[in-house]
C-alpha cells in the first residue's frame, strides 16, 4: 500500500508531526486528519461560531485537494470544547452549509481541552472518492 500526502495551499500548514491528509493509493479512501479553524498565517478566530465557520472551509480545501469534495465525506467526528448547548444552533447552521444530503455518519464528542488553549473545534473525516475513469 502506499499513500498521498495532501498537503494544500490555502489552509495553515500542520501544527505536528502529521499531515492534512492521505490518500491510499490504488484505493478511493482519504482519511483527514483533525481539522481547525486556524487562518493560514496561524490566527485562530476567537468564538466558537468563526472557528466552527472556518474549520468546515479548511477541510472543504483538504478535499478540494484531495481531489474530492464535501459530498464525497462518510464519515465525521466533531470535537467541542464548548457546552453543545451554547453552540448547538451555530454548528447546524454551518453543517447545513456543507453537508445537504446523504449526510456523513457523525460523532461527536465534547472536550475537556486542545492541544492548543485557544482551540475551541476540531472536525476530522473520511471520504470515499467516487473511481478514476478507466481509459
Amino acid at each position: 500500500m502506499r499513500k498521498e500526502i495532501i498537503e494544500p495551499d490555502g489552509v495553515y500548514p500542520p501544527t505536528a508531526a502529521f499531515s492534512q491528509a492521505i490518500r491510499v493509493s490504488g484505493s478511493d479512501l482519504v482519511f483527514l486528519s483533525g481539522i481547525i479553524g486556524m487562518r493560514v498565517d496561524g490566527t485562530m478566530p476567537e468564538t466558537a461560531a468563526e472557528q466552527i465557520d472556518l474549520a468546515f472551509r479548511n477541510l472543504a480545501r483538504v478535499m478540494d485537494a484531495s481531489g474530492g469534495t464535501m459530498a464525497d465525506i462518510v464519515k465525521v467526528t466533531l470535537f467541542i470544547r464548548d457546552d453543545f448547548a451554547l453552540i448547538r444552533d451555530d454548528l447546524r447552521a454551518i453543517r447545513a452549509r456543507y453537508f445537504t444530503s446523504e449526510y456523513p455518519v457523525s460523532t461527536l464528542v465534547q472536550v475537556a481541552g486542545f492541544a492548543g488553549a485557544d482551540y475551541l473545534f476540531e472536525i476530522e473525516a473520511i471520504a470515499v472518492l467516487p473511481p478514476e475513469p478507466v481509459e
